[in-house]
């Protein structure tokens, strides 16, 4: 590549999950413009959650592996800074490393930060980094409003782009017998998963037949396992690529997602797209733009495992009501969240990327990191101290 040949960069961990879903998608569906296209996944060697299985449509894809919080940060972010691919463009940031990074150094690029969840992590990140993000995208109003709240000096740099997802060619089909309930992503009790088995209590109680399929892993998975000890009617399905996920959706009646804290949830808006109807805590990040009750789903309240139980029997005795919402739920996002759609909005933004470049401040201060993270100190004296400290 020349160093006058624009490129777009997205830089992101290296794990499962919606934000990488998003960016897979974007890479798959985009369509010819000015620019090359690279990924750059990072992942720490402490991490224990799953890495992404496939390869992302990128003209090139590197995978950077650290030990961070072994390791100094400056050593880290200078490797990091190598392995970005040379010349002027985009770097589209998605979480803490890259931007540290850009704090220490510029590469010479026009900075997007996405923001993934309605999370104080995420709008803290935008608050240290502003001085080096010259874009923010929201993908939910919520999230979009909040951050102008938070930063209303930056109203200007703040868009709010919804994500596409593939809307797949076959629906879901009805089915007679046990209502089919799924539910897709990490095992953690923020998602409220460990609530799952106390609805499927209420529901057998009610006497609602119903089949559930779990599908992921993450640091839950054995407490909500024991809790669900014997139970022959839940399937568990583990880690599967995102096809594989899509594929599964076909098969199931209503998509559950009890969690505490969301933003716009992928798996939500892809089961939808297949025609699974949403049961959902009514978290107000980004669910109402999609679930309206009555009409193409259900939000209840955050943690009420009563209501949870309640709207779900109420759709497996009422069949009828089952379908109608389904086949709203899938329309909707077809009109809102079709990735052949949204993939051209993110394209017309990279599009813009020299009128959006902002000056940068003489310099940054990078606010992270201990008196072991010092760009002066070797890399081994700060591990072999760490290391020591751990021990």
């Amino acid at each position: 590549m020349t160093m006058t040949e624009p490129s777009v960069v997205y830089v992101l961990p290296d794990k499962m999950g919606g934000a990488t879903t998003i960016i897979a998608n974007l890479l798959a569906y985009r369509q010819p413009d000015a620019f090359r296209y690279h990924a750059v996944l990072t992942r720490s060697t402490a991490d224990r959650d799953a890495p992404f299985a496939e390869r992302l449509e990128a003209d090139s894809e590197t995978r950077f592996a650290h030990r961070l919080p072994t390791e100094n940060l400056y050593a880290v972010i200078r490797r990091l800074r190598a392995a970005i691919p040379p010349g002027p463009g985009v770097l589209v940031a998605n979480d803490l490393l890259e931007l540290a990074m850009l704090s220490a150094c510029d590469p010479g690029r026009t900075t997007v930060q996405i923001l993934h969840g309605d999370y104080d992590y995420y709008y803290d990140l935008a608050d240290r980094h502003q001085d080096v993000v010259d874009v923010f995208v929201a993908y939910s109003r919520a999230v979009a409003e909040e951050l102008t709240r938070r930063l209303p000096h930056r109203r200007a740099s703040i868009l709010h782009l919804p994500y596409g997802v593939v809307i797949p060619e076959d629906a879901r089909r009805p089915t007679r017998g046990p209502l089919r309930l799924v539910y897709a992503g990490r095992l953690d009790e923020a998602k409220g998963v460990l609530e799952l088995p106390a609805i499927d209590r209420l529901l057998r109680d009610a006497g609602a037949a119903v089949e559930w399929t779990i599908v992921g892993d993450g640091p839950d998975a054995a407490r909500l396992r024991a809790a669900w000890s014997g139970a022959v009617h839940v399937h568990w399905v583990g880690h599967r690529t995102n096809a594989e996920v899509l594929r599964r959706f076909r098969d199931q009646d209503v998509f559950v997602l009890p969690s505490r804290a969301e933003g716009l949830s992928v798996a939500m808006l892809e089961a939808m797209a297949a025609g699974v109807v949403p049961v959902v805590s009514d978290l107000q990040s980004g669910v109402p733009e999609v679930v309206h009750p009555g009409v193409t789903g259900e939000r209840v309240p955050i943690g009420d495992v009563g209501a949870f139980a309640a709207a779900i029997a109420g759709l497996a005795a009422d069949r009828n009501r089952l379908e109608a919402w389904s086949r709203a739920a899938r329309q909707l996002v077809a009109e809102r969240h079709d990735m052949r759609a949204r993939v051209a909005d993110y394209q017309a933004l990279y599009a813009r990327w020299r009128e959006l470049r902002r000056p940068r401040p003489r310099s940054v201060r990078l606010p992270y990191g201990s008196r072991l993270d010092q760009p002066w100190m070797p890399n081994f004296v700060t591990r072999l101290m760490r290391e020591w400290a751990r021990h």
